[in-house]
């Protein structure tokens, strides 16, 4: 077995994971979906974590045991969620290249600007659970493979397919495939979240929640659906917050 090598998990919270190619997972759940998934390089762990550690391990990965208070000053954060796993980053593919899912899809989820990695892990858990075919991800959307991400997501990341949108006009390739694309905005036009169910091919567009959704974006799309609101931005309220809309948009338009 290969020797663990404790920089992979070093300053952690200040370090860019997605430039050398690492994934890190937190706690056994998202630790142990993970390997099962990715090349996984080693667990650093707790000493009450030992027997968790050597279960996802399966004698076939790394394991080093250290307090709390050691792996806290090597990950520079707080820790305490038992152990970590360091694996190898699995690949994007371009919407472009997946033929697959754009051919045979029949619900896809394009983000195009979410920056928040807890709204994107929980979008993506959402997605995955109520039976969507794929995520198509932004170039300024948060990592999908990083520690927060994988966290919120519960390792959904790894049950449902990301695919990149490397330029805005890659959506064509949707709409060439008969594709309807949504987009979620509080517009007066906007139809209800019901609306969602009649489509055959639904690609629903959520945007960023301070600046919505690029306008190159937003002008590919035929319909525009929105949440009924009981109170607006004169009583505080201007929208829910994106997590909350797509887990409401989400079910309404999930395959039936």
């Amino acid at each position: 077995m290969a020797e663990l090598d404790l920089a992979w998990f070093a300053e952690l919270k200040d370090r860019e994971l997605r430039q050398e190619r690492i994934i890190i997972a937190e706690g056994r759940l998202v630790a142990e979906r993970t390997a099962a998934f990715c090349d996984a390089l080693g667990i650093l762990c707790v000493l009450a974590a030992l027997e968790d550690a050597e279960a996802i391990s399966g004698g076939a990965i790394p394991i080093q045991v250290l307090s709390e208070a050691e792996i806290t000053s090597l990950t520079g954060y707080h820790f305490h969620r038992g152990l970590l796993l360091a694996a190898r980053r699995p690949e994007l593919q371009p919407l472009s290249e997946a033929g697959m899912l754009v051919a045979s899809g029949r619900r896809l989820v394009v983000l195009p600007q979410i920056t928040d990695p807890e709204n994107l892990g929980a979008i993506v858990r959402t997605a995955a659970a109520l039976g969507w075919d794929g995520i198509v991800l932004g170039p300024r959307s948060a990592d999908p493979y990083s520690r927060r991400v994988l966290r919120c997501s519960m390792a959904a990341v790894f049950s449902i397919p990301i695919v990149t949108l490397n330029v805005d006009s890659d959506l064509d390739l949707l709409l060439s495939h008969d594709w309807e694309l949504w987009a979620a905005s509080l517009a007066p036009a906007a139809e209800p979240p019901e609306a969602l169910r009649r489509n055959t091919k639904l690609a629903l567009i959520l945007g960023n929640e301070r600046f919505g959704i690029p306008q190159d974006v937003q002008s590919r799309a035929s319909k525009v659906v929105a949440i009924p609101q009981g109170r607006f931005a004169e009583d505080g309220v201007d929208s829910l917050n994106v997590a909350s809309a797509a887990a409401i948009l989400l079910w309404e338009g999930r395959p039936r």
